[in-house]
């Protein structure tokens, strides 16, 4: 690819942190004391990237919307608890260094979230990347619009979108920009939802022509 890429727009959950860690742990502290399963690590994988309440009534759906709801708000706050214990963890193995290298070869970075601000700042600041980003987008459930927002200011070839769903493939796509699927978090490759795939982050460096200096 001819390096003219100026902005990487990365979500944030199952792209540069392993939120499911802290869902787990919550979820292990609450779920009996409200009558509730404990759901699969793989469950929460597929339901994480969903905008609250749907994560939720995802996981549990036999169950009524409002004790469901009322459950979310508890594991929200629970999860924000932990944090600060589970903060080390959270970073896909490399993703601070992908930061450090795009940060570094003078490529600006955003977040482009459907989390609410009350588990976007928190988990960028706990895990010390908050300082990266040039712009964080966040609390709003339309990613297409979202995207058209963040790129309206430069050329759209100079965008990429780093995510691991759908949602992400087709907000990238609606605004004209690159996708590529972080298959090191929750992306799976084998459905065929963006442009290009990486195994690791660093293999976003590849695509982008970034060299060692």
């Amino acid at each position: 690819m001819n390096n003219k890429i100026h902005t990487v727009i990365f979500d944030l959950d199952g792209t540069l942190s392993d939120s499911s860690i802290l869902d787990n742990a919550a979820f292990e502290n609450l779920t009996a004391a409200h009558g509730l399963p404990m759901p699969s690590k793989e469950d929460v994988e597929k339901a994480t990237g969903h905008a609250i309440p749907e994560f939720y009534y995802l996981l549990f759906p036999d169950f009524p919307r409002e004790k469901i709801f009322e459950f979310g708000n508890q594991v929200e706050k629970e999860s924000m608890r932990l944090l600060p214990s589970f903060a080390g963890r959270l970073l896909f193995d490399g993703c601070r260094e992908l930061l450090t290298r795009l940060k570094d070869n003078g490529i600006r970075i955003y977040i482009a979230s459907t989390g609410t601000r009350d588990h976007v700042f928190p988990i960028l600041n706990e895990t010390g990347i908050i300082g990266f980003f040039d712009k964080i987008s966040c609390e709003r459930p339309d990613k297409i619009e979202m995207l058209r927002e963040l790129t309206k200011d430069k050329e759209k070839n100079g965008y990429v979108m780093v995510g691991d769903m759908r949602k992400d493939s087709e907000g990238a796509r609606a605004n004209g920009i690159l996708s590529v699927g972080a298959c090191y978090g929750y992306c799976r490759r084998e459905l065929g939802e963006f442009d290009l795939y990486i195994e690791t982050p660093l293999e976003l460096l590849q695509i982008l022509e970034i060299k060692e200096k």
